[in-house]
């Protein structure tokens, strides 16, 4: 792999998500893995979500510059 290929995947990520609605209950239910590392955990809300790509993709960036803006 060139090295030019291997920099821009250092700064790329994917995430695999899946929500769903139990019977009976109003709010919605989910899971979220990281693809590449196989992290992976249960969503309760979009908050949920939103804090675990944040602080997965921090670590894609530059020190001192927090994830997505």
């Amino acid at each position: 792999m060139s090295r030019t290929m291997e920099q821009q995947m250092a700064h790329r990520d994917a995430f695999i998500v899946r929500i769903w609605r139990e019977e009976d209950k109003p709010e919605w239910r989910g899971w979220v893995q990281n693809a590449r590392t196989g992290e992976s955990a249960p969503i309760r809300n979009l908050d949920e979500l939103g804090a675990f790509i944040e602080r997965r993709t921090a670590k894609l960036t530059n020190p001192g510059h927090k994830g997505l803006k």
